[in-house]
């Protein structure tokens, strides 16, 4: 339990527990093509996320990201850099960790409204390792 406290404190952003459509791709070179709806967030906050795939991800990859929160007007699209992925609880799935580059919509407010969304969410929901 102490040790579950102590990584809490050092996180740079809270995260929240929360389930919503994850569209993504690779990215590879300059390469373009449509976002896939492939995945399902587990949790969220202002730095990064954790969906779960159907496939398992490198760590260091570059991917395209397009979540769907119910509370919002919009997608939140960004792109990210996978750090980790393990095998899921559920069989033939995988918990892929991606760290945010770049989060908006067509303005420089997207990582506020994020942040803003994680705070309010907080009180309402249980805070994720």
């Amino acid at each position: 339990m102490a040790d579950l406290e102590a990584a809490q404190r050092d996180r740079k952003y809270p995260r929240v527990k929360e389930s919503c459509h994850v569209k993504y791709r690779v990215v590879q070179d300059a390469a373009v093509g449509q976002l896939e709806d492939r995945g399902v967030a587990v949790n969220i906050s202002g730095g990064g996320m954790c969906f779960q795939s159907g496939e398992p991800l490198k760590a260091g990859e570059t991917v395209a990201l397009e979540l769907t929160l119910e509370q919002l007007s919009t997608p939140v699209v960004s792109l990210g850099k996978v750090c980790w992925c393990e095998p899921a609880a559920e069989a033939g799935k995988f918990d892929v960790g991606v760290e945010f580059w770049w989060i908006g919509w067509a303005d420089q407010e997207a990582q506020e409204r994020m942040l803003g969304y994680v705070s309010e969410k907080l009180g309402d929901i249980s805070v994720d390792e």
